[in-house]
């Protein structure tokens, strides 16, 4: 990327239609893998499971969740930040996203966008407490962490439905639209939705 100058910022709804199609077949695959490896354990634990489960217990869900993500072929572990910049780094320029055996530099300046950046952000500066076995460290951040982790499998939801709603305005209701050769579309609901919440960005307290 050295020397290269950054590409005009466009929002989601300016992209054109093949590059939007390949942006959210690239953004469905990461939502999935973010929910079926990277919040599993503590997305699906009840509020009142929560705050039952011994601290030790919920300590190695988070970090299995966050810390060690999934396995790759080579058998390496990634973490939930990785996971997203995959993806996250095509929208924002760093790395190219190849269309049609192109590489098409993006800079996407979107709401939406932002907003599961800064829930990624905020989980890693969590990650020096998981990292560490500082227990009474961990349970003054728990709920913390518990909101926002759930925090992020909304907004990604709600940027992903976005980014369909646009699609589907583009190509009109009785045309299906077209997707690379070779790269099959995944089925749109192969993960449920998550429970509605109320958006209080600016809590900080520590308890349920």
């Amino acid at each position: 990327m050295s020397g290269r100058p950054l590409a005009e910022p466009q929002s989601l709804s300016q992209l054109p239609p093949k590059l939007l199609e390949e942006v959210l077949r690239q953004l469905r695959g990461t939502r999935n893998d973010i929910i079926r490896f990277g919040v599993w354990n503590i997305r699906n634990l009840t509020d009142d499971e929560f705050n039952h489960t011994d601290d030790r217990k919920l300590l190695g869900y988070f970090r299995q969740d966050l810390l060690e993500t999934r396995f790759l072929s080579k058998g390496r572990r990634i973490d939930l930040i990785q996971l997203w910049h995959w993806y996250d780094d095509q929208m924002s320029g760093v790395e190219p996203l190849l269309l049609d055996r192109e590489e098409v530099f993006l800079n996407i300046q979107d709401k939406d966008l932002e907003k599961v950046r800064k829930r990624i952000s905020e989980i890693q500066s969590f990650f020096p407490t998981l990292r560490g076995d500082d227990l009474e460290a961990f349970k003054r951040v728990k709920y913390k962490l518990r909101r926002t982790v759930l925090r992020l499998t909304y907004d990604l939801h709600h940027l992903f439905k976005r980014l369909e709603k646009y699609r589907k305005n583009t190509f009109g209701p009785g045309s299906p639209a077209p997707h690379p050769e070779g790269l099959p579309r995944e089925a749109v609901v192969d993960v449920p939705e998550p429970p509605p919440m109320a958006d209080h960005d600016e809590e900080t307290h520590d308890t349920p």
